[in-house]
């Protein structure tokens, strides 16, 4: 069965970025979250978002095969800029709210 579904985790670079960043990391992280929002929009994404100790976040794919996820995760602005590191995983959904 070929694998559809990746999930990534990202962990900030710096223990301290979500309560100290700079205008450079914010930037980044505001990017971030607009690139996420376009890959919703094409249906590549079921869901983001990060824990609320922001000791890391979790963005899981859909449609997509390993070598776009891993690109999408490479490109995600987060990751790209160094603010936020990235490791992908295969996954599945197995449960979903309607």
């Amino acid at each position: 069965m070929e694998i559809t579904e990746f999930l990534y985790q990202i962990k900030p670079v710096r223990a301290d970025l979500m309560e100290n960043q700079t205008q450079e990391e914010q930037e980044k992280l505001q990017s971030h979250f607009l690139y996420l929002q376009d890959m919703l929009e094409k249906g590549k994404l079921v869901l983001a978002g990060p824990c609320l100790d922001a000791s890391f976040g979790v963005v899981i794919l859909q449609n997509t095969n390993e070598e776009e996820a891993q690109e999408i995760m490479e490109n995600d602005p987060a990751v790209k800029g160094n603010v936020m590191s990235g490791k992908l995983y295969p996954f599945r959904v197995s449960l979903i709210k309607k």
